[in-house]
């Protein structure tokens, strides 16, 4: 017989994975069922041109590997910004950094926010993983009706849940998805869902369009739904305000350069610059400051605004990294250093 300290020992351990394999089931999505695609085979979607995200095994080397990662300061404690106007009518477009992914964007008396994020944690659990390093934007209590409210994908930085709920229990946007995340939202109480495949279009109203656009990422919230949703981008197409492009999370592709070619100019568009490093590691699923910069040049954006950064510490680049590494990448492009803005986390701005 095994002595009790070791039979104990065996018994914890077994006890600690069902619980942790429970856990990791409990908080995995429902998985998508649909039509195979060039994209989907049936049971799990995947990126153009074959490209993966990492898995579990490279995953362990990053975090077991002597990691050059740069610092991130103590928490910024700094006031929220001004309430944003209750709307914003005709041409102009004004535009909202609150944080990480999360923007509101008003025009033609529209307001259109991208995967709200007000948790503290990115995580399952808002005692443990990556903790924002500062408070959203604007408070919440400080948003004006959402009209429509895009999701890129359903990880824990881009999908708050509760964020969500509370928008939709208040002003019932219309609230757009990819393939597959609609069934986790509606499960948690969420209505007037719709969910888009890549390409797709959908009119919003006799103004305003919405295009769903491919990206080069992954998804899951769970152990067991790896891939199971799919992740995108959205571009709106309003007849008064021009052509707004939510990149959302991604790496850098040759597929940007074709999204410039068929909707291209494009008035705004909204591109990540962070979550970079290690490159090996992180550019199949995140750009860098100066793919960010290509991304720009590819899609034809005549204004582009950053986002993914400065909020969550979620790889090994720095606080300041992703900023600093865009402003090097503009210098070598001087005549793009006004039309790639990086704002302050409340700071609101009228696109030209």
């Amino acid at each position: 017989m095994l002595p009790k300290i070791l039979l104990g020992l065996l018994i914890f351990v077994v006890f600690a994975i069902v619980v942790i394999l429970t856990i990791g089931y409990l908080i995995s999505a429902p998985a998508y069922k649909g039509p195979v695609t060039d994209h989907f085979d049936g049971t799990t979607f995947h990126n153009y041109n074959g490209v993966k995200a990492k898995g579990l095994k490279e995953a362990l080397q990053w975090m077991l590997s002597s990691r050059d990662k740069k610092p991130w300061g103590a928490f910024h404690n700094e006031p929220p910004g001004p309430p944003p106007p209750a709307r914003v009518a005709g041409d102009s477009i004004r535009v909202t950094f609150v944080n990480h992914s999360t923007v509101l964007l008003q025009f033609d008396s529209l307001n259109v926010m991208t995967d709200p994020v007000w948790y503290e944690r990115t995580s399952p659990f808002q005692w443990a993983g990556p903790a924002r390093n500062r408070p959203p934007g604007i408070r919440f209590d400080d948003i004006p009706k959402i009209d429509i409210l895009l999701l890129s994908h359903n990880h824990w930085d881009h999908l708050d849940i509760e964020t969500v709920k509370k928008l939709c229990q208040r002003d019932q946007p219309r609230v757009y998805c990819p393939l597959g995340v609609k069934a986790f939202l509606e499960n948690e109480g969420c209505g007037n869902v719709t969910e888009m495949d890549w390409n797709g279009s959908l009119a919003y109203n006799d103004r305003t369009t919405i295009h769903c656009m491919p990206a080069q990422h992954f998804s899951g919230r769970g152990m067991f739904d790896r891939d199971a949703t799919l992740w995108c981008g959205f571009l709106i197409d309003n007849e008064v305000a021009g052509k707004v492009y939510f990149v959302g999370d991604t790496g850098y592709g040759s597929f940007f350069k074709k999204i410039g070619e068929k909707f291209g100019p494009i008035r705004l568009s909204l591109v990540p610059i962070g979550a970079f490093r290690p490159t090996w590691f992180m550019s199949p699923i995140h750009c860098s400051p100066a793919q960010a910069v290509k991304i720009h040049d590819d899609i034809q954006s005549q204004q582009s605004v950053a986002i993914h950064f400065g909020t969550f510490p979620l790889a090994d680049d720095g606080e300041t990294e992703p900023v600093e590494e865009l402003q090097k990448a503009l210098k070598t492009k001087p005549q793009l250093m006004d039309r790639f803005w990086t704002l302050r986390e409340g700071e609101g701005r009228l696109v030209p």
